[in-house]
């Protein structure tokens, strides 16, 4: 399992990579069924279960994933083994 802080700092990572990538803004929208207004508002306050849904999205794909590990430096193993612990349940 993640801590919490760990998992906020990965969530927030990834938000700022989707504001700098509309097309990922877009494909978020579409798989999620979000509506871009409710995502405006998820983003603003994250819950765990919205950070864990970022994670599994940008993990989703390769592509993805190392075009956000290459623009945050996050690196993409460690991103994949957050992704994992997270899967133990949501952090405190």
């Amino acid at each position: 399992m993640i801590d919490r802080k760990s998992l906020d700092l990965l969530a927030q990572a990834i938000l700022d990579h989707l504001l700098r990538n509309p097309d990922l803004i877009e494909a978020l929208v579409a798989e999620s069924g979000l509506l871009p207004g409710d995502l405006r508002g998820l983003a603003a306050d994250p819950t765990p279960a919205f950070a864990t849904a970022l994670v599994d999205f940008i993990c989703a794909s390769d592509e993805r994933l190392t075009g956000f590990a290459a623009e945050s430096g996050w690196p993409p193993l460690k991103v994949a083994q957050m992704r994992e612990a997270l899967s133990c349940g949501f952090p405190d």
